[in-house]
């Protein structure tokens, strides 16, 4: 479910850094409400490949993949008169 009035954020603030036997990760951040709360964290799995894990009440995480097909179908179908008033 999605709130109707979402905090907007017009520019993604990117950094890395090194998880302890983690690897390299990057973190997008930005929120005005809360600037270095991390909103999504890109990492890699030996076995499960680059991921992307969404923060919020509940993490979420899947495959970078999957966050590239949802955004080429995005691209080619969300319209201009498919947004609610």
């Amino acid at each position: 479910m999605h709130t109707p009035h979402p905090e907007w954020i017009p520019v993604l603030h990117l950094q890395r850094f090194s998880a302890v036997e983690d690897g390299m990760h990057v973190e997008a951040t930005g929120r005005p409400s809360a600037p270095a709360t991390p909103i999504m964290t890109f990492r890699a799995d030996e076995l499960l490949g680059m991921q992307v894990v969404l923060h919020g009440q509940e993490d979420v995480a899947f495959p970078l993949s999957e966050l590239k097909r949802a955004i080429a179908l995005a691209e080619a179908e969300v319209h201009p008169e498919s947004f609610y008033d």
